[in-house]
């Protein structure tokens, strides 16, 4: 490449940085500084997001405890019993299911498929 062509561009692009630092507002020009500052001694710069991570988690964890203990059922005292709940109520569901078939009917309408859209 022509050498000379580089220092245009270097000489234009030092410009165009230059006029762009005269715009900078003085509150951001000290920012800047501080920042550069900061980051030539080694510090580094603290977010504080510590804290906002720390209570969404907290709360996150409620919530789950929160759920966990209304969606749990009981349990039951016995396998017959178990057994017994079981069956009764997949029979209960499947004859609910079969003596409706106005609930199929309604599926099959447009208002089903609005609903669902919902």
């Amino acid at each position: 490449m022509n050498s000379h062509h580089d220092d245009r561009f270097d000489a234009a692009l030092r410009a165009r940085h230059q006029a762009s630092l005269d715009r900078l507002s003085p509150r951001a020009s000290a920012q800047l500084a501080q920042r550069r500052n900061a980051a030539l001694r080694g510090e580094t710069v603290r977010s504080g997001n510590g804290f906002r991570y720390a209570a969404a988690g907290f709360a996150a964890l409620g919530a789950l405890a929160i759920g966990l203990q209304f969606g749990m059922p009981t349990a039951p005292t016995s396998t017959a019993t178990v057994a017994g709940s079981v069956a009764a109520s997949t029979t209960t569901a499947a004859t609910m299911l079969d003596e409706d078939p106005e609930f199929y009917a309604w599926l099959a309408s447009p208002d089903a498929q609005l609903v669902a859209m919902e």
